[in-house]
């Protein structure tokens, strides 16, 4: 499953192209337990309230900290107009991150619906993939489940990362929360006004847009990882989301060059180790 292909049919979610010789969701579930496997994360489903999520763990962080990665928004539309069944990633990209991380005391948790039987999972309907992707069903859901990871693991503090939509969950969940200890995200659409605006796509309006309460993470250490070459989520919507945020010496942005949407698996084991600071 090439990161090209999945970087193409992210456009899908922007309406601008249909994806050819897209892998059966049990085959997209092979290939993410076969990363998983390698890299020590173990799966374990986390019921909460409204959905079945699947999460897994690489090992224990008794008293210390325990950093939760975030999947992205998976594969949400089949071609334009067309919603998919199954929203299971076809390039798990934080999963990819989660498993390059050295550190010990990591997790990751996928999005509802993804990995669980899309459209046939409990409660789950399009709309949790598309329009109500950042809605407050779904963060909800995701808040709970974060309290699950970090009781399995004896953590006392928690940090988030999150890729593409991924980020914008975690973002979400750093606004209502108060062990996390710091944030980082990778090429998110962090204010998702800007993104639907730049895209010139409907607004997702059974959304949270993040950048609405931005000032709340004004002092909570950050990075945001954007790529240079990113045409989905570029460099500006993030840059209107720190606006929004207003002065703080704790947020980064950081623009990488030759990066675009997809190919942060090649680069982030160093960067898995930078660990956000307020200056």
């Amino acid at each position: 499953m090439r990161t090209a292909l999945a970087v193409f049919c992210l456009s899908v979610l922007l309406g601008v192209g249909a994806c050819a010789g897209i892998p059966a969701p049990a085959e997209r579930q092979e290939a993410a337990e076969e990363i998983a496997s390698e890299a020590g994360l173990a799966p374990r489903t986390i019921e909460t309230r409204p959905f079945d999520l699947l999460g897994r763990m690489r090992k224990p962080a008794p008293g210390g900290l325990l950093t939760i990665y975030i999947e992205g928004d998976g594969f949400a539309w089949e071609r334009r107009g067309k919603r998919s069944t199954d929203p299971t990633p076809i390039d798990p990209l934080a999963l990819k991150l989660a498993a390059a991380d050295p550190a010990t005391a990591v997790a990751w948790l996928a999005r509802p619906c993804q990995f669980t039987g899309g459209a046939k999972a409990r409660n789950c309907t399009s709309d949790h993939w598309t329009a109500g992707r950042y809605g407050e069903e779904v963060v909800s859901a995701m808040n709970e489940a974060l309290d699950v990871l970090k009781r399995e693991a004896g953590a006392s503090r928690l940090a988030l990362v999150g890729y593409s939509g991924g980020g914008a969950i975690a973002a979400l969940l750093a606004i209502r929360r108060t062990d996390i200890v710091w944030l980082k995200t990778v090429a998110s659409p962090l204010d998702t006004e800007a993104f639907t605006s730049f895209h010139k796509v409907t607004p997702l309006s059974a959304s949270l847009n993040p950048a609405e309460s931005a000032g709340a993470l004004a002092h909570l250490p950050q990075i945001h990882y954007v790529g240079e070459e990113d045409n989905i989520v570029p460099a500006e919507i993030n840059r209107r989301f720190l606006a929004r945020m207003g002065a703080t010496e704790c947020a980064t942005l950081i623009v990488m060059p030759g990066m675009d949407h997809g190919k942060w698996a090649e680069v982030w084991g160093p960067l898995a180790t930078d660990t956000p600071a307020c200056r």
